[in-house]
């Protein structure tokens, strides 16, 4: 399954719970998932607190470099297969890091993500934000 991970700064969980409710509609427990009120969600979301169990602490190098310092709050959302969902892993990052300072990192590469490179159609290693196509495309090429 695909994922992305949005890293915030200078926030709390209730605030993020708050906004997340906003986009994605009532939560069960802290989950959401988006579209609201869909039978076939495509992001499922939910509060992420196992990345620093999950990598080396040098690996977490690039997310505190980015942010000035490790997240207060990190969210991901786990994308189904059913859908490209391009468009909702965007308003996603858009509902996030429009209301709060952080990075969105897509699984794709170590790369952090900020809110106005994606915006701006950036691109890193020759791939855009969320370019899992292009990305695996490369993988078996390479």
């Amino acid at each position: 399954m695909r994922s992305v991970v949005i890293h915030l700064v200078d926030t709390k969980h209730d605030a993020v719970r708050e906004r997340l409710s906003e986009f994605a509609g009532p939560k069960a427990g802290d989950q959401w998932r988006y579209p609201p009120g869909s039978s076939k969600p495509i992001l499922y979301i939910e509060f992420y607190d196992d990345y620093e169990r999950e990598f080396e602490p040098g690996e977490l190098q690039p997310l505190e470099t980015a942010l000035g310092k490790m997240p207060d709050v990190s969210v991901i959302a786990n994308i189904s297969g059913r859908t490209p969902a391009d468009t909702e892993v965007r308003l996603f990052a858009e509902c996030l890091l429009g209301a709060f300072r952080g990075v969105v990192q897509d699984g794709c590469s170590d790369h952090c993500w900020t809110l106005a490179k994606i915006r701006s159609g950036a691109t890193i290693q020759g791939h855009a934000f969320f370019d899992y196509e292009g990305w695996f495309r490369d993988t078996k090429t390479g």
